[in-house]
C-alpha cells in the first residue's frame, strides 16, 4: 500500500507541475576557486560558450581563470574552462577592464586590488568593487554573450579597456576597430596551449591550439573619447590597431553613481555572427539577462530535489550539480559552428544537431560527468556523441580531449571517448550515425599516429592505440616508460566499450573486442596481486614499488590496479577470491592510497559492493564526502576537470554510482539525504528514500525497489528512468546479510 500511494503521488507531481523553487540560492560558485579546484566563479548558462568571469592576477605559467587567494583582478574575460589541470594554458579571451586614471595597457598595471567582502556571486551573476577606483562591476551572461554593468564614481578620466592580448596561453595576433563612439569590434588570435603545440610541433597538419575569437562590444552610451594601442603604445583618437598585443579603450566623463552597460557578443565564425549573437541574446536589460540565466539553471537543478541535511549540505550538493553542467559547451551559432578539428578550422553546417566541445578531458569526464548528464539531461547526449563523431570526420580520428581550437590536443591517454559513446549507446541515448561512430572507434582501437619523437613515450600526444598493445596485448615499458601499465588498463576498458557499440549495430566484432578487453590480465602480477609494468620480452620491471608513479598516469599501482571496471569479477578471481580482494581493498583505503583528488580510482569505494560488503562502501563513501568536499573556496579536493569531481560528489550523495560507464548498472551506497526525488525524461520521477541518512544512520540493512527487497547492492538504469521508489532501511551498525556478493 505504501508503494502504491507513493507511486500515485509521483504521477500527480509531474515535472511540469513542480512548484517553482529557486535552487540557485544554494549554489556558491566560489566553491573550488582556491588551490587546484580551478572552478569558474563568473556567470554562465548551462553548457554556455561564454563563461564571463574575473581573472585574478597570476604569475606566468598559471592556469585559466580565478584563484581565491590572489588579491588583484586583471579584468573580466569571456571564455574559460571549468577546473582544468596543467599550467600556462587556457582561454580567458576578450577581456574588459574598467578603471579611472591614465590608460594602461599592461595587465600588471591595470589590475586592481579587491576585497572578497565586496563580492556577490551566484549563478548568472557576479559583482565586485574594484578597490583602486571604487567602480562596481556586475556581470551576467547568455550562451554567446556577456553583459557588464559598471557603476562609476565621479571622474573625468574613466575608461573601459578591451584587451585582445589577454589570455592564459599566448597572444598570436589581433585586429581591433572602434566604430562610432560606442562600439569596439575585432578579433583576437591566441595559442591557448603552448605546451601541447610545442609537443605536437609541425607533425600535425595545420596548427594545434590556435583559437580565433570574434567580438563586438557596445556601450549603453557614447564615449567622450576613444583610442587604441599596439605593443604598449597608446594612440588616442586612432580607430584601428593590429598586432599581437593590441586593444582599444572607450573613455567617459562620469557622474557619481553613473551606470554604463557594455554588451559583448562573441563568435568563433565572424564579427557579423558576434553582432547577431548580441542582438539575439543580450540586447535587453541586465536584469532580464540575469533572470533568464537563473531560470535556465533552475530548470536543470530542479531535476534533483533533496530533503534532509543542513543548509551547508544543500549548498555543497547544488554547487556540485551546477559545476556538472558547465561543460561540454554548446558552440553552435545559428545553424552553423566553427570547428578546428582538422587543424585548419572551418565553418560546418550540421544536419540538425548541435556542436559540443571543450570536453577537457574525457579521461576525466567519461567516469562521472557524462553519466550524470545521461541520467539528468538525456536530451543533449545524442548531439554530444555526434560532436565526437564530427572530430573523426574532420581529422580521421575520434578525439579524446576536445577544445575550441585548431588541431587535436591529444591530451591524456587511452581511448576514453569510446566509453562516452558506449555509455550513451547502452542507454539508448545515442542513435545518430552509429555506423560511422563504430568505424571511428575501430580505427582508433587498432591504429595510431604517434609523435615521431615519442620513443619511450608512446602514450604522449598519440591519437589511437599503440602498436605494442595491438601486437603484444599490453603496452610495454619500452613503448612508454612512465605510463605503460595504466595505458594497458585503459585500452582494455576501451575495448569493452568498442564491443558495446559493435553489438548495438549488429557487427561481428563484439566478441573480438570483448575478448581483447581481458588484456588487463597481461599487466596483473598474481604474485603481488597488483598491476605492474611489463617489458617487451614479457618480464616484469624490477624493482616493484606500488607507491611509485613509474608506469601509471598521474597515479601508482595502488590507484590503478582497480581499473578493471569491465571485469571486476575477473579481478576478484585474479586476486584469489572475495576475501583476498576485500583485504587488498581494505589495505588500499587504510593505507591512504585512495585519491579523490584524481579520477583513476574514483570508483574504488563501490568495489566492496561486488564482494557483498555494501556497509564498507557506505562507510568509505560517507568518509570521502564529508572529508574531501566542503562549503568554502577550498571545497573541492582537486581539479574539477570539467565537472568530473563535482559529478562524483553528486552520484555519491544520491547513493548511485556508475562503476562501469558503458553498462547500465548503478552501484549503491547510503545517500547523504533522507529523500531525493529525481525528475526524469517523460515526466517520470525516481525517489530515493533513506530515512535517517542525513542525521548519521549509515549502514543499509535492507534496500527495496518499488517494495521488492533487493538481494544485490545495485539497480539498473532502466529501472531508474522508468520511475519508482528506491528505499534504504538504515541502521547504526553494519549488516550485510541482505546483500549477495556479485562475484563468485
Amino acid at each position: 500500500m505504501r508503494v502504491i500511494i507513493a507511486m500515485c503521488l509521483l504521477a500527480a507531481c509531474s515535472n511540469q507541475n513542480r512548484p517553482a523553487v529557486d535552487l540557485t540560492r544554494y549554489v556558491d560558485p566560489l566553491i573550488g576557486t582556491r588551490g587546484e579546484g580551478n572552478a569558474v566563479p563568473g556567470p554562465c548558462v548551462p553548457h554556455g560558450m561564454v563563461k564571463l568571469s574575473p581573472d585574478t592576477d597570476a604569475e606566468e605559467g598559471s592556469i585559466d581563470a580565478y584563484d581565491f587567494d590572489h588579491g588583484r583582478i586583471e579584468g573580466f574575460s569571456h571564455t574559460h574552462l571549468e577546473g582544468p589541470g596543467g599550467s600556462h594554458n587556457g582561454y580567458s579571451q576578450v577581456l574588459l577592464m574598467p578603471r579611472v586614471g591614465a590608460v594602461r595597457t599592461v595587465r600588471q598595471e591595470y589590475a586592481s586590488p579587491f576585497d572578497h567582502a565586496t563580492e556577490v556571486v551566484s549563478p548568472g551573476y557576479y559583482s565586485v568593487v574594484l578597490a583602486d577606483s571604487g567602480i562596481q562591476a556586475e556581470l551576467s551572461a547568455t550562451r554567446r554573450c556577456g553583459v557588464h554593468r559598471y557603476t562609476f564614481p565621479a571622474a573625468m578620466d574613466a575608461h573601459v579597456l578591451v584587451d585582445l592580448a589577454h589570455t592564459r596561453g599566448e597572444p598570436v595576433g589581433g585586429h581591433v576597430e572602434v566604430v562610432g563612439a560606442d562600439t569596439v569590434r575585432g578579433r583576437a588570435v591566441h595559442q591557448v596551449n603552448p605546451l601541447v603545440a610545442w609537443a605536437v610541433g609541425d607533425y600535425a597538419p595545420g596548427t594545434t591550439g590556435v583559437s580565433t575569437v570574434y567580438f563586438v562590444v557596445r556601450a549603453s552610451r557614447k564615449a567622450d573619447s576613444f583610442g587604441t594601442w599596439a605593443d604598449g603604445v597608446v594612440a588616442q583618437g586612432v580607430r584601428v590597431a593590429d598586432g599581437e598585443k593590441t586593444g582599444a579603450y572607450l573613455s567617459f566623463a562620469t557622474k557619481e553613481g553613473e551606470v554604463i552597460t557594455f554588451r559583448v557578443g562573441v563568435s568563433f565564425i565572424s564579427e557579423d555572427e558576434a553582432e547577431k549573437a548580441m542582438a539575439a541574446e543580450c540586447d535587453r536589460p541586465f536584469e532580464a539577462v540575469r533572470a533568464e540565466a537563473v531560470a535556465l539553471w533552475n530548470r536543470l537543478l530542479s531535476r534533483v530535489e533533496i530533503e534532509g541535511g543542513t543548509e551547508d549540505d544543500k549548498r555543497i550538493f547544488y554547487t556540485a550539480l551546477y559545476h556538472s553542467f558547465m561543460q561540454p559547451a554548446d558552440y553552435t551559432e545559428g545553424d552553423r559552428f566553427w570547428s578546428g578539428a582538422d587543424g585548419f578550422g572551418k565553418v560546418v553546417q550540421p544536419d540538425g544537431w548541435r556542436y559540443y566541445t571543450d570536453d577537457w578531458c574525457m579521461w576525466d569526464t567519461f567516469r562521472t560527468t557524462h553519466p550524470l548528464i545521461a541520467l539528468l539531461e538525456p536530451e543533449v547526449v545524442n548531439d554530444m556523441v555526434r560532436s565526437l563523431v564530427h572530430t573523426y570526420e574532420a581529422s580521421g580520428w575520434m578525439q579524446k580531449c576536445t577544445w575550441n581550437a585548431t588541431g587535436d590536443s591529444r591530451v591524456m591517454t587511452g581511448n576514453p571517448q569510446f566509453c562516452v559513446v558506449a555509455d550513451a549507446v547502452a542507454k539508448g541515448l545515442a542513435t545518430r550515425d552509429l555506423d560511422l561512430a563504430f568505424k571511428a572507434m575501430e580505427k582508433g582501437a587498432n591504429e595510431d599516429e604517434p609523435h615521431p619523437l615519442s620513443e619511450g613515450a608512446c602514450g604522449y600526444v598519440n591519437r589511437g592505440t599503440p602498436k605494442d598493445y595491438v601486437d603484444l596485448g599490453y603496452v610495454s615499458y619500452e613503448c612508454d616508460r612512465s605510463q605503460s601499465a595504466s595505458m594497458t588498463l585503459e585500452y582494455a576498458y576501451a575495448d569493452a566499450c568498442v564491443a558495446v557499440v559493435a553489438e548495438a549495430i549488429g557487427g561481428e566484432a563484439a566478441d573480438f573486442y570483448r575478448k581483447r578487453s581481458l588484456n588487463w590480465r597481461n599487466v596483473f602480477d598474481p604474485s603481488v596481486g597488483m598491476a605492474r609494468v611489463r617489458l617487451r620480452n614479457g618480464s616484469w620491471l624490477e624493482p616493484f614499488d606500488p607507491t611509485a608513479e613509474v608506469g601509471f598516469t598521474e597515479a601508482n599501482s595502488w590507484q590503478y590496479t582497480w581499473s578493471v571496471q569491465q571485469d571486476v569479477c575477473g579481478l576478484v578471481a585474479a586476486m584469489g577470491g572475495r576475501e583476498a580482494f576485500s583485504g587488498k581493498l581494505e589495505e588500499f583505503f587504510s593505507g591512504k592510497f585512495f585519491t579523490i583528488s584524481n579520477e583513476p580510482d574514483f570508483h574504488a569505494p563501490w568495489l566492496f559492493d561486488f564482494v557483498g560488503k555494501p556497509s564498507r562502501t557506505a562507510a568509505v563513501v560517507a568518509e570521502t564526502r564529508q572529508g574531501a568536499f566542503g562549503k568554502g573556496p577550498d571545497g573541492l579536493p582537486g581539479n574539477d576537470d570539467a565537472g568530473a569531481t563535482s559529478a562524483f560528489y553528486v552520484f555519491a550523495a544520491m547513493g548511485l554510482y556508475p562503476v562501469t560507464p558503458g553498462d547500465n548498472w548503478y552501484y549503491l551506497n547510503t545517500p547523504a539525504f533522507d529523500r531525493i526525488p529525481i525528475h526524469l525524461k517523460g515526466k517520470k520521477t525516481f525517489v530515493i528514500e533513506a530515512p535517517g541518512a542525513s542525521t548519521g544512520l549509515l549502514y543499509p540493512r535492507a534496500v527495496r525497489l518499488n517494495g521488492r527487497a533487493l538481494a544485490e547492492p545495485r539497480v539498473r538504469y532502466e529501472d531508474v528512468v522508468k520511475g519508482g521508489v528506491l528505499e534504504f532501511e538504515l541502521a547504526d551498525r553494519p549488516d550485510d546479510s541482505w546483500a549477495h556478493a556479485l562475484c563468485p
